[in-house]
């Protein structure tokens, strides 16, 4: 048997009460990072709402799919990878609290690494159930454009700002998603 066709099960049990129990449950983590990144704000976003931007959350995607039970966990992780990658590769604004900065990544750190104790492998997408999308290329082109938009407002604090609130949103996205794993 391939790895291949052992990862929809290993996907499935992933969040069964027994792995749960081990500590694959992140839910109570994200929380945590949500929580880290509200008070990394520094100022109200009153003047920063000229530069909010739909950044078009790719929900329908991952949601009420087949997939979200074959691949949620790998939709987190992939979630997860892109936020550090966006917060470690970029110059978040020194106003913000740089304590609270470091223990985010480092929370996002030991989550990645979680999951993929808990997967026991490789994190990859499982190949799409007849009639349902792979997000993978949804969620990419996702963050490219937050990623981008940063880029554009040359890393401006309102370009900061306005990008912490919409990773709070996906913090509770994937709240929301880990819950419904578990359950």
């Amino acid at each position: 048997m391939t790895s291949w066709t052992l990862l929809p099960v290993t996907l499935m049990l992933l969040c069964s009460s027994t792995l749960c129990s081990l500590g694959c449950d992140l839910t109570q983590g994200l929380l945590e990072d949500f929580s880290l990144l509200h008070q990394m704000g520094t100022f109200s976003l009153g003047p920063c709402w000229k530069d909010r931007n739909n950044f078009n959350f790719p929900k329908e995607a991952m949601e009420g799919s087949p997939l979200q039970r074959e691949n949620g966990t790998v939709i987190v992780y992939e979630m997860l990878q892109q936020i550090f990658t966006i917060f470690s590769q970029n110059a978040p604004p020194a106003a913000w609290n740089q304590t609270q900065l470091t223990q985010l990544l480092s929370a996002l750190d030991q989550q990645l690494e979680q999951l993929e104790r808990c997967l026991g492998q490789d994190v990859e997408w499982e190949e799409p159930s007849l009639g349902s999308e792979n997000p993978s290329p949804a969620l990419k082109s996702y963050f490219q454009g937050m990623s981008q938009y940063l880029q554009d407002k040359e890393y401006s604090h309102c370009a900061w700002e306005i990008m912490r609130v919409e990773i709070r949103k996906v913090f509770l996205f994937m709240s929301k998603l880990t819950r419904k794993l578990r359950d």
